[in-house]
């Protein structure tokens, strides 16, 4: 790979230490904030390609999206700096894009075991479920031959999650 950084350079108006800082702003939102970002993008991309007639490379649509973001930081910042009046409606998607942040920090954290479950024993389980095991012998087997301790009911309401996002995600 081998991009043109400095014609990334002129056409967003940044350097790639300010793309870095608007990049790792954007990793902090919310999902709806993202997608307004490439909204953004996609206007900034057709009105180029209107006026000056643009051809799409790599660097251009990059840029765009560095710039949208210039865009979208310098909004959310202007109510602390001097003299900068936002209108109605920035001053609303302003409070759209804080509170999408919000929304966005709520994760849930993952469970030890339970990733211990999916990635070492959700096949050994399946298996062990077909030769007609119970929850509790299977709960057993994994403490006897593999030195974890799993309540049984853990196992099977972990089981049965993992079962069923498999068969949501089709595999």
């Amino acid at each position: 790979m081998n991009y043109d950084t400095t014609e990334v350079d002129r056409l967003s108006g940044t350097t790639e230490t300010q793309r870095t800082a608007n990049f790792r702003w954007l990793s902090q939102q919310g999902e709806q904030t993202k997608i307004e970002a490439a909204k953004l993008q996609t206007d900034l991309i057709r009105q180029a390609r209107r006026i000056a007639g643009q051809i799409m490379t790599p660097e251009f649509a990059y840029a765009m999206h560095a710039l949208a973001l210039v865009k979208m930081v310098w909004m959310e910042t202007a109510q602390q700096r001097k003299g900068v009046k936002l209108s109605d409606d920035e001053f609303a998607k302003v409070q759209e894009i804080r509170i999408d942040r919000i929304k966005s920090k709520k994760r849930k954290k993952s469970s030890p075991k339970k990733t211990v479950i999916r990635v070492r024993f959700y096949q050994l389980i399946g298996t062990l479920r077909e030769k007609g095991l119970s929850w509790r012998e299977i709960s057993d087997y994994i403490s006897t031959h593999h030195k974890i301790s799993l309540a049984h009911s853990y196992i099977r309401e972990t089981f049965n999650e993992l079962t069923a996002e498999k068969e949501k995600a089709g595999l």
